[in-house]
């Protein structure tokens, strides 16, 4: 079968590669009907998270068709419309047992790499799925496969960020960075009905998909952030900030937008191991920091499909390439060099 594989570091290519049998007693195999790049795929193209071998198949989002299952698979047949969760829980200790799945001691991931557990990804025309009866969701026949896909990575966690900032109705809120997760985080803190939502990066493309999505945007290449928010709300900054970067830049600026007592909900991949902590500035101004890890899909995707079944989000809106399988390798260059704010393929 095809398979966008990992090449070497900055590199990948399509290639043959086999196709995926029930390895393990809970497995799934699913014929892949479309499937997305990711930022993280970047990370780990360009060495940023290690653990690739040359050969890995990568991709983590997927929506496709169940074509084969493992006797102990209880919850799908042959046949089912399903979408995948980025992360692969174990589902039977203390953390899954409780719902807490990121947590998991034992997950693993979709393309990750050797450190998540080294399964193959799902930039390819089939994908076998560990575990999954709580791996997969079934999809409901009114949403389409670009409407769900995101489900299973980027909408839920952007869910989950925007929920762990506790935000409540009349408030003010910034997002920062504009990817295609600080987008979704946009759509889920909409749902929460805060009076104004600033949209924070330095990508106009990124910035104007931002504003359809009813937040104001700001260009951090054209002001200083901190500054220009205080003066929109009074010298008092904002009551909660998303910050879905990843860098410690985008962490020390979430620092100074958020208001004294304020919320400051981290959901960007940070790899650095170390940070200097305003410290006695984060107690005198009580702040609140929540480091949200990898994003609990397994357990909040029930919510975040409600929200997209019921129209109140639109993941799919942020697309902007549609391409086959076969012109994967163009998808990432144009990714890498941020001329695509989201891409899609189909095998």
């Amino acid at each position: 079968m095809r398979a966008l594989v990992f090449k070497d570091f900055g590199s990948v290519e399509l290639a043959d590669v086999p196709k995926p049998v029930i390895e393990e007693p809970r497995d799934a195999v699913i014929r892949v009907t479309t499937t997305a790049i990711c930022g993280s795929d970047l990370h780990l193209v360009n060495g940023r998270v290690p653990g690739m071998t040359p050969g890995s198949t990568l991709g983590h989002e997927f929506i496709g068709v169940v074509e084969e299952t493992s006797a102990d698979v209880t919850r799908f047949s042959p046949g089912d419309r399903v979408v995948g969760s980025f992360t692969i829980p174990c589902g039977t200790c203390w953390f899954c047992q409780r719902g807490l799945y990121s947590r998991c001691p034992d997950q693993r991931s979709f393309g990750g790499g050797s450190f998540v557990g080294d399964v193959q990804g799902a930039q390819a025309e089939y994908v076998r799925v560990p575990n999954a009866d709580l791996t997969l969701h079934g999809v409901d026949p009114s949403l389409t496969d670009e409407q769900a896909l995101f489900v299973g990575d980027i909408f839920t966690t952007g869910y989950e960020c925007a929920g762990a900032a506790r935000i409540e109705a009349g408030e003010v809120v910034a997002v920062i960075g504009c990817g295609p997760v600080g987008l979704m985080a946009i759509q889920a803190a909409r749902t929460f009905e805060p009076r104004t939502i600033y949209a924070v990066d330095t990508v106009s493309q990124r910035l104007e998909m931002a504003q359809t999505f009813g937040a104001i945007p700001v260009d951090a290449a054209a002001v200083h952030v901190p500054s220009h928010i205080q003066d929109a709300t009074g010298g008092r900054g904002a009551d909660a900030v998303l910050e879905c970067v990843g860098l410690v830049p985008a962490l020390t600026d979430a620092i100074d937008i958020v208001r004294a007592g304020g919320r400051i909900s981290v959901i960007g991949l940070h790899t650095d191991p170390d940070f200097d902590l305003p410290l006695q500035l984060c107690f005198i101004r009580g702040l609140d920091v929540k480091f949200n890890g990898l994003a609990n899909i397994n357990g909040k995707w029930d919510e975040a499909l409600a929200l997209i079944t019921s129209g109140h989000a639109h993941p799919d809106q942020i697309i902007s390439h549609r391409m086959r399988l076969d012109d994967a390798v163009m998808g990432y260059e144009l990714f890498e060099r941020k001329e695509a704010l989201k891409v899609v393929l189909t095998p």
